[in-house]
């Protein structure tokens, strides 16, 4: 009741200062403790890169590049570098056709750009996914 005039001062003066939390504090005012809630967003959030990081490892294994070897010493040179510079018949893959995607789908020579532009267009694809789902997610 009997307030003096500096205690009115000092009290209007700690009033107006805003409130300092730190992220952890704010985090905890303003969403709550991490619960059942968060833990099946995070888990959710998790799946989607474990499953982005196994079609990362098929292309890393299935995309190899293979072996070859002269069917013919005669007709081949087992010294090239290279199948792009021999006849087609003189050399086969080693393990077959179906031992790399590259060797499946031919994509040697002037057709190598492609397993490049496949892995590209993949990411591209996520990158795309991750925009669309962290906006549908923050809606």
């Amino acid at each position: 009741m009997g307030d003096t005039v500096e205690e009115r001062d000092l009290k209007l003066v700690a009033e107006s200062e805003p409130e300092r939390l730190t992220i952890d504090a704010m985090l905890q005012k303003y969403c709550g403790e991490f619960g059942p809630w968060q833990l099946r967003n995070f888990l959710l959030s998790n799946l989607s890169c474990t499953l982005e990081a196994f079609h990362t490892m098929v292309m890393i294994f299935a995309d190899r590049d293979v072996e070859w070897r002269c069917l013919d010493r005669n007709a081949c040179d087992a010294a090239a570098k290279d199948v792009c510079d021999l006849n087609p018949g003189t050399w086969e893959w080693v393990g077959g056709r179906g031992s790399s995607t590259v060797v499946e789908w031919s994509l040697v020579c002037g057709d190598k750009y492609k397993v490049g532009l496949a892995q590209a267009i993949f990411f591209i694809g996520c990158t795309l996914g991750l925009s669309k789902t962290m906006y549908i997610y923050l809606s």
